[in-house]
């Protein structure tokens, strides 16, 4: 077998468990800060390709930041927000968020 890129989720217990039933890794966090934690430590691995983030945490300030400025640096991992278990799903459009995450108009 050849090398394979992973996913990786952040997010609140239901959304992590959700995901780990479909064969993704994932941190549980309960903060911005940890949030911020568990973006930095997936970032450092080499084989992941998505990090999936709970809108629950992207949408924060200290933490949207931090998002964007990765994408607009790294172009190996691509980051999605995701509506998570709580909060207020968001109405996006998938087209909008390929366009977002990818920096193109479609």
């Amino acid at each position: 077998m050849g090398d394979s890129m992973l996913g990786y989720v952040i997010g609140d217990s239901d959304m992590i468990t959700g995901f780990r039933l479909v064969g993704l890794e994932g941190a549980e966090v309960n903060s911005v800060d940890e949030s911020r934690q568990a973006l930095d430590k997936a970032l450092i691995r080499n084989d992941l390709a998505i990090i999936i983030v709970s809108e629950e945490f992207s949408t924060q300030p200290q933490m949207h930041e931090a998002i964007e400025k990765i994408r607009r640096e790294r172009k190996s991992t691509l980051i999605v927000e995701m509506p998570g278990s709580r909060g207020k799903p968001s109405q996006v459009h998938m087209s909008d968020l390929i366009s977002k995450t990818l920096g193109v108009r479609i």
